[in-house]
């Protein structure tokens, strides 16, 4: 059964996921860590549950989802996941996150490249990723029918749609 932990990052409030299951292997999702307290407050937690994290994956390429991407494939050594529609988003983060109050943005590259049907496999687990454009252009949903959930980034907000 995946494990699912929620951490809420940034000034813009974004959602980081951590999950895992009994194999203690992980994957982080979405990293909004941005400063040096929430990028350790990602870390003890990692370190606290003895996990090793394998995959980084991002919904989409916004700021706030991406600020921690940098840090986590440098400190945990993994590959950047993402939709191939996203990379022109990704770039252009350097360009405008110092307009958002994020001076210190470190930039990041994709690794490899998520489609629609595509599994993410991470110990006895997986995730199906579906391609939900609108929000973005290139917006993906990791959904696990066996455990009954759905990381959607974001396409749906509380009480309302992804804008």
């Amino acid at each position: 059964m995946i494990q699912i932990e929620k951490f809420t990052f940034n000034a813009l409030g974004e959602n980081t996921y951590v999950l895992f299951d009994q194999s203690k292997e992980a994957v982080i999702i979405d990293p909004g860590c941005y400063d040096k307290f929430e990028q350790k407050e990602l870390s003890n937690f990692i370190e606290n549950q003895g996990l090793k994290v394998v995959k980084l994956l991002n919904t989409h390429c916004h700021v706030d989802h991406v600020l921690g991407n940098a840090f986590v494939k440098q400190k945990f050594g993994v590959s950047l996941y993402i939709h191939e529609l996203e990379v022109a988003h990704l770039k252009a983060v350097e360009v405008y996150a110092p307009m958002y109050g994020f001076a210190a943005y470190q930039p990041s590259t994709a690794d490899f490249m998520l489609k629609e049907g595509d599994r993410v496999t991470f110990g006895n687990s997986f995730l199906e990723v579906i391609f939900t454009p609108g929000h973005s252009v290139g917006h993906v949903v990791f959904y696990s029918e066996k455990d009954g959930f759905c990381i959607n980034g974001d396409v749906l907000f509380a009480g309302s749609v992804g804008r």
